[in-house]
C-alpha cells in the first residue's frame, strides 16, 4: 500500500528519483564557466532535497492535494503539473534579472509579470518561502511576497554562492535549447534525440544534458539516460540498449527516441499505464499490419512473442465513423488457423525483453517494412 496521503507526495519523490547523476566528463556547452560540472552536480543535489521536502510537505509548496486513492488520470496529471511550481519560479527569477558577483538582481516588474502569466505559480510566495528555507536569501520581502514598492530585489545563497550563477546558466540554456522544439528547425533532428515534449519535461528534473554540447553527446547516452529516467529495470535497460544497437544495422531506420521508417513510427518502448498514477508498465510497441504476408515467420515465433497476436483488440469504438463492417484502423490476421481482429492503435505490445528476442523483433520489422541490412553491418 502507498504510504503517501496525496498523489503529489509520490509524484514529487519520483521527480527526485529522476534527477540523473551528473557524469564527471560530459561535454559542457561552450561558454559555461570552468568547474561547471561540479557546480551543476551541487545544484542537482539541492533540487533533489527540495523535491524530497516537497514530498514530505506538499501543502507548503502549494501543490494540489489530491487523495492518493483517487484514480482519475486527468486529476492525477493536474496534480503532477503543480510540482512544476518550484522550477518555474526559479526560472522566472533567473530570466528576470542579471547575476553579478554571485548575486542575482531581479527586476521586480518583470518577475511579477512572469509569474502572473505562468499558471503553475499563482502563489509564488509559498515557493519563495521554501527557497529561503533551503538557503536562499531574498531581499525586499514583505511576508512571503515581494514588496509592492520594490523596483528590484536580490537573490543570493551565502552557503554556496556559485549556486546562483549555476541556476541562471541552467535556465538560460534551457531557453536556448527549448527553441529547437520547432519541428521545422533542421538542428532538432540532429541534436535532440527525444520528443520535444519530453525534453521540455526534463528541465524540471535538472537534466545535465540541457547544459551539454549536444553535438558531442553520443546518442547511446540518450538511450541509456532515458532508461534510468523512466526507471527501467536492469533487464529492460539491457534490452533497450541492445534494441537500439541492432537498429543501426538496417537501412532506412531512424531513431529520435522512437524508431521511424519512411517518416512513420514503427517501434518504441512505451508505458502502457498512467505514469501520473504511478502505473508505467513498459512494453515494446511494434506497428505491424500485414502479418498474413509473412505468415510462416509469424507461425514460427516463440510462444511469448506470439501471445499478443493471439488476442483480438478491436473494440468497435466507432472512431471517425467506423462501423462493424468498415474501419480504416482495423487489422486482420490469421495465426494457428484462428482469425483475429485488432486495432492499429493497440497492435502490438510485447513484454519479452530477453536479449535473444531482439533479432526476432527485427525479423518482423524487416518483413513488415522491407528493411535491408547495411552492407558493412556496422553498429
Amino acid at each position: 500500500m502507498d504510504a503517501h496521503k496525496f498523489h503529489a507526495q509520490r509524484q514529487a519523490a519520483e521527480f527526485a528519483r529522476q534527477i540523473l547523476p551528473v557524469p564527471p566528463a560530459y561535454p559542457v556547452y561552450p561558454g559555461l564557466p570552468g568547474g561547471f560540472r561540479d557546480h551543476f552536480a551541487r545544484l542537482c543535489a539541492w533540487a533533489k532535497d527540495i523535491y524530497l521536502d516537497m514530498s514530505e510537505d506538499p501543502e507548503a509548496y502549494g501543490l494540489m492535494l489530491l487523495d492518493i486513492a483517487e484514480t482519475d488520470h486527468n486529476l492525477a496529471r493536474d496534480s503532477y503539473r503543480t510540482i512544476h511550481r518550484f522550477a518555474d519560479t526559479l526560472n522566472a527569477l533567473a530570466l528576470s534579472g542579471e547575476v553579478e558577483d554571485h548575486v542575482l538582481r531581479v527586476n521586480a516588474e518583470r518577475f511579477r509579470k512572469a509569474v502572473k502569466t505562468n499558471p503553475s505559480v499563482p502563489r509564488y510566495g509559498q515557493i519563495l518561502a521554501k527557497l529561503r528555507h533551503h538557503g536562499l536569501v531574498i531581499s525586499e520581502l514583505e511576508g512571503d511576497a515581494i514588496r509592492r514598492s520594490a523596483a528590484s530585489f536580490t537573490v543570493e545563497c551565502p552557503g554556496d554562492p556559485q549556486l546562483i550563477d549555476t541556476v541562471a546558466a541552467y535556465c538560460a540554456r534551457w531557453q536556448a535549447v527549448d527553441r529547437f522544439r520547432n519541428k521545422d528547425n533542421p538542428m532538432r533532428g540532429e541534436w535532440i534525440k527525444l520528443s520535444p515534449q519530453e525534453f521540455h519535461h526534463h528541465f524540471y528534473r535538472f537534466d545535465y544534458k540541457i547544459t551539454a554540447d549536444l553535438e558531442k553527446l553520443p546518442i547511446l547516452t540518450w538511450v541509456n539516460d532515458e532508461a534510468d529516467y523512466h526507471g527501467y529495470n536492469e533487464a529492460l535497460k539491457r534490452f533497450n540498449e541492445a534494441f537500439y544497437l541492432a537498429s543501426l544495422q538496417y537501412e532506412g531506420l531512424k531513431f529520435d527516441g522512437e524508431y521511424h521508417c519512411k517518416g512513420k513510427r514503427v517501434a518504441r518502448v512505451t508505458p502502457t499505464g498512467y505514469t501520473a498514477l504511478g502505473e508505467p508498465n513498459f512494453m515494446l510497441s511494434i506497428k505491424l499490419k500485414n502479418m498474413d504476408a509473412y505468415a510462416a515467420l509469424v507461425e514460427s515465433l516463440p510462444d511469448r512473442i506470439q501471445a499478443p497476436m493471439r488476442q483480438s483488440s478491436c473494440r468497435n469504438c466507432g472512431f471517425q465513423g467506423a462501423t462493424a463492417e468498415r474501419c480504416k484502423f482495423r487489422l486482420r490476421w490469421t495465426l494457428g488457423g484462428e482469425r483475429y481482429t485488432g486495432c492499429a492503435y493497440w497492435c502490438f505490445f510485447f513484454d519479452d525483453f530477453r536479449l535473444e528476442a531482439v533479432p526476432v523483433y527485427f525479423a518482423l520489422l524487416a518483413e513488415e517494412y522491407t528493411l535491408t541490412q547495411k552492407r558493412d553491418n556496422a553498429v
